[in-house]
């Protein structure tokens, strides 16, 4: 049997996902212990207390299949961002949801436009719908909406735009997303993916849900749980969407597609107000400690208005990933993103930051041409 010939054509043009490495498999193939993961913008401090409590509580009843409809997280959601409970989709974290979305809207033929660098799973879903990817260079590494709006075409039918961006940090500013939306053709929709936005400070960030409840319908945000609540091992996040696009994607959505956990997490998340704001201290704390120490060293790094930074290596920055690897320290190769000589970490508690300047001075002590 020739499989090869049997899967969709469409599959062999979609680059793998290349995710950050467990920490399991550093241990192992380093033969280390202690091993410290800052790659995958995960929350260091990890789900709240509440969460926890909630989570040990429910154990008993992951027997039975969970709520299809996620009726308590969705009120709470609803009530929590003040919008209506058919404008919310909720989904297995921010991919499934991603996934919802493409099955729902994209044919062979449409054109979907994307910024780069960006998250990769926007040209996979695009993709692996048979649609078109229109992948559009950003303006110092962040999203460019002139640009984006100069490759509509009358195929468009999608543009993402991630604020602020994975993997940069960077933003699109209030006024300039305002007037992008404002002259874009209304037959277009825009995902605004804010899976960073709580980490945002920037007084002209735009908060893309608020945008939606003053009339802009045609832009569909994404919220996640997993990085300012500490559950990415639990998968959790939703849209917010005019009630028409989340009535058909709940046609294509899978009738379980949320686990019980996931489901009690979220609505203990919602009310642990002080987690969320010691894990938003947590990386201002970050910032201000990464931009210091680079600076000090005479490392480029992009500013961010996220929970990671982008750091300019200025050369092939596989040497100093596997240095900083070999030592303990997990960061993330942007290989993927289509910048090789930079690298993307993840702010962490105050002794992971501290220990990842030490062994980054030792890196470039050794590793220096």
């Amino acid at each position: 049997m020739n499989i090869e010939r049997m899967v969709r054509p469409c599959i062999e043009k979609i680059p793998p996902y290349v995710p950050g490495k467990p920490i399991e498999e550093a241990e192992r193939e380093m033969g280390l212990t202690g091993v410290i993961k800052m790659a995958s913008n995960e929350n260091p401090l990890g789900p709240s207390k509440e969460v926890r409590q909630a989570l040990m509580q429910a154990l008993d009843r992951v027997s039975y299949y969970p709520d299809a409809d996620n009726y308590y997280l969705k009120k709470a959601l609803a009530k929590e961002f003040e919008v209506d409970e058919d404008q919310l989709l909720i989904g297995s974290g921010l991919d499934d949801v991603n996934r919802i979305l493409a099955e729902t809207l994209l044919n062979p033929g449409d054109e979907v436009v994307i910024p780069q660098p960006t998250f990769s799973m926007y040209q996979s879903v695009t993709l692996l719908m048979g649609a078109k990817p229109v992948l559009v260079k950003g303006r110092d590494l962040g999203n460019d909406p002139a640009a984006l709006a100069a490759a509509v075409t009358k195929k468009t039918k999608l543009i993402y735009i991630c604020n602020p961006n994975n993997p940069t940090g960077t933003i699109v500013k209030k006024r300039e997303l305002i007037d992008f939306l404002k002259d874009l053709p209304k037959n277009i929709l825009v995902v605004i993916d804010e899976a960073y936005a709580d980490f945002a400070d920037d007084p002209d960030f735009p908060n893309g849900i608020e945008l939606f409840k003053t009339g802009f319908e045609q832009i569909i945000v994404f919220r996640t749980f997993s990085k300012i609540h500490g559950m990415a091992g639990l998968r959790l996040g939703f849209a917010v969407a005019a009630p028409q696009l989340v009535r058909n994607m709940l046609k294509v959505k899978d009738p379980f597609n949320v686990n019980l956990l996931a489901q009690v997490a979220g609505l203990a998340a919602l009310k642990s107000k002080k987690h969320v704001l010691l894990s938003k201290e947590l990386v201002q704390t970050g910032r201000r400690l990464f931009y210091k120490e680079l600076e000090e060293l005479g490392i480029e790094y992009l500013p961010t208005q996220a929970n990671f930074i982008l750091i300019k290596w200025g050369r092939e920055s596989n040497e100093i990933c596997r240095f900083l690897l070999q030592n303990g320290i997990i960061v993330r190769p942007t290989h993927s993103f289509g910048l090789p000589d930079y690298f993307r970490v993840t702010f962490g508690t105050a002794e992971q930051n501290d220990r990842f300047f030490r062994v980054l001075r030792e890196g470039i002590r050794k590793l220096k041409p």
